[in-house]
């Protein structure tokens, strides 16, 4: 954006909301702007080189590869490994649990035990503090339910052994871990962990790798040499200081969590939800770190500059993932109450939403998800009965262009020269007019216009309404109690299908404008937003101030549906405004974004599958990422979105990028 284009920008919202408010907005766009030009990459090297790795374990003096398991094959997306024990308080409402399991461990230990089980650790539980949270063997299975429930894969430490095992290695696995052999095998299993030749575990062994005697017996077992075995962990004592002094060689491997700590923006929110206890919260951030910070199995540049790590992908998973399945916990709510027997997300960005939805509530019994194929030139056209629909349309802000444009893009009308002609020998209109509208100011000559083309407009109207009935009818929405769902604003396109369908179409939102209201009294409807309703200004939504980005990172390959017309067999087609190249050239780079919201749906409604009791993503927090993502976008995050085009031509903007939307 130029200096130019932002003055331009100030001054048009100062017309519209006033001189306090544009104050207000003037102040954050200049610190953003500050802000992001300091943004600038800030590369982070890993200590970790995964091909140099794979060189050395293909070495024939290697023998046998040692992987460590927790935070190196299976991690738990927690923001502390100690949280684990805030779970299992959770689940049995005992909040000094964390604390009292504490004691009784160390009691075990300061009696001499060589190391101790889970099984040991609940029965001092139980003699120490009573049953009151139940007998040993009950809080055995819950705390083993917990780990269980927690456990997510590495997929790309995993890999590695799998490289290992194809190199011809003997793999063996070693923890020093309360939790049984048993126990161990199923969270392997749980992340598809099949294939290794010995399970070590220090609970059972009796021995510990932070004391040393874990690898000797390991060597003495295996009948190797110290030399002959490369240890693989992410412990800095047990997993490589100590393996090292006893001739082992080692892999210096961070965890995903130690790593996070490297990256500011990231570790601030980190920070700030860790302290809040086990929530929905936790995971979100846990699985974000997972996802970044393990070892991946193609090289991505980690830069510290960064909110986001994995390019678009991890984009996709940390700043939209979460604020789609956000939405999705609250529609689920709204549908319910209301008695919705469908939802129809709305086209196009209700595509990745709707999808996003059902990984979420796939087997619920929740109203039944459909696909609006559905514009507001597709409905508004349609809808059109008198002159004051015309002008209705005609009010929605549109920016400077030729006024055949607009009249293509909001009527469906050609502007003939004979036409352009006429008018302007009339007086009407120069031929290099440009139409502007802001704040649903109509000037007298585009009204003259209206009025001169209102007879070919109701043409045009009649032509496409009947089409678009049968449109509707087919997809059943004239039919029992129906909720349109989208990203929002002002419930446009749902009051001009009750106008159309002369019936209530209910509406639930990611944020709803005051203009709103009138819609909702008009027709007597729902029109509700989860993340902000009836928003007087922008700035009380980053969601609302930015939501033409907002709408790019939801946005669908699909091209935009123009009309819907008759073939001679009558039946119904769709009309589409054909892709531009700059869009086509996005499909891949958008396909990234929505891989990575996918992903990350998939991974929350696993954790939601898991038995770890009710979980629920706290909105604010899904915002507030979102606008730290965007308010203070580096230079390596700008580089992965700035080229991803969409089109605008409802409002005169033509072909629109994110760099649009971003400062030089």
């Amino acid at each position: 954006m130029t200096n130019h284009q932002f003055l331009r920008k100030v001054l048009r919202y100062q017309k519209t909301y006033g001189a306090k408010a544009t104050i207000k907005r003037s102040i954050n766009e200049i610190f953003n702007r500050m802000r992001r030009s300091i943004g600038h990459s800030h590369p982070y090297h890993t200590l970790f080189d995964r091909d140099a790795l794979l060189v050395r374990i293909e070495h024939p003096n290697i023998r046998l590869v040692i992987f460590d398991i927790f935070d190196t094959l299976i991690t738990r997306p927690l923001l502390d490994p100690e949280n684990t024990k805030h779970w299992i308080a959770r689940r049995i409402n005992c909040d000094r649990y964390s604390e009292q399991r504490h004691t009784a461990e160390m009691s075990l230990r300061e009696a001499g035990s060589a190391d101790v089980s889970l099984a040991h650790i609940c029965t001092e539980y139980v003699r120490l503090f009573g049953t009151a949270e139940g007998d040993a063997q009950q809080l055995q299975f819950i705390e083993e339910s917990i780990e269980l429930a927690l456990a997510q894969p590495l997929p790309g430490m995993i890999e590695v052994l799998k490289m290992a095992q194809q190199a011809g290695k003997k793999v063996v696995l070693a923890s020093d871990m309360f939790l049984s052999s048993d126990v161990i095998k199923k969270l392997l299993q749980k992340c598809n962990i099949l294939e290794y030749d010995a399970l070590y575990l220090s609970s059972e062994v009796g021995v510990r790798k932070s004391t040393g005697e874990l690898f000797r017996h390991i060597a003495e077992n295996e009948k190797i040499l110290p030399e002959q075995a490369i240890m693989i962990g992410d412990h800095p004592v047990s997993d490589q200081q100590i393996p090292q002094q006893l001739g082992f060689q080692i892999a210096v491997l961070e965890s995903p969590l130690a790593l996070s700590a490297y990256f500011p923006r990231l570790s601030t929110w980190i920070e700030k939800v860790k302290s809040a206890g086990p929530t929905a919260d936790e995971l979100v951030l846990g699985n974000i770190v997972r996802t970044f910070f393990q070892v991946q199995p193609r090289q991505f540049l980690l830069d510290r500059a960064s909110l986001t790590q994995c390019g678009r992908y991890g984009i996709g998973y940390a700043i939209v993932g979460p604020l789609l399945a956000a939405f999705s916990e609250w529609l689920i709510d709204q549908a319910h109450a209301d008695n919705i027997d469908r939802l129809y997300f709305l086209a196009r960005e209700g595509q990745l939403m709707k999808d996003i939805h059902e990984v979420l509530t796939s087997g619920y019994n929740i109203p039944q998800s459909n696909y609006l194929v559905l514009s507001r030139r597709a409905i508004s056209v349609a809808m059109i009965r008198s002159h004051e629909d015309i002008l209705a349309i005609a009010r929605t802000d549109y920016q400077a262009n030729s006024l055949s444009e607009f009249l293509l893009r909001r009527f469906g009308l050609t502007l003939d020269h004979a036409t352009l002609t006429a008018l302007e020998k009339r007086g009407i209109w120069s031929r290099k007019r440009l139409v502007e509208i802001h704040a649903g100011q109509i000037d007298d000559a585009l009204l003259a216009v209206l009025e001169t083309l209102s007879d070919a407009i109701h043409r045009r109207a009649a032509m496409e309404r009947e089409p678009m009935l049968s449109y509707l009818q087919q997809i059943k929405l004239t039919e029992g109690v129906a909720a349109l769902v989208d990203v929002g604003y002002a419930g446009t396109i749902q009051g001009r299908l009750c106008d159309l369908l002369e019936r209530k179409i209910q509406g639930y939102y990611m944020v709803t404008r005051a203009a709103a209201a009138e819609v909702r009294t008009r027709h007597g409807v729902r029109i509700a937003g989860c993340f902000g309703e009836d928003l007087a200004t922008p700035d009380q939504s980053p969601l609302l101030r930015y939501n033409v980005p907002l709408e790019m990172f939801m946005g669908s390959d699909d091209p935009q549906i123009s009309h819907y017309r008759y073939q001679d067999n009558h039946a119904v087609v769709g009309v589409y405004n054909p892709l531009s190249e700059a869009e086509k050239a996005s499909i891949p780079l958008r396909s990234e974004l929505r891989a990575g919201a996918l992903s990350f749906a998939r991974d929350y409604r696993s954790m939601k599958d898991s038995g770890l009791g009710k979980l629920r993503i706290d909105p604010h927090l899904a915002v507030d990422i979102f606008r730290d993502f965007w308010e203070g976008t580096s230079e390596f995050e700008r580089a992965q979105i700035m080229s991803i085009a969409t089109d605008d031509y409802y409002c005169g903007m033509g072909i629109v990028h994110f760099a649009t939307f971003l400062p030089h």
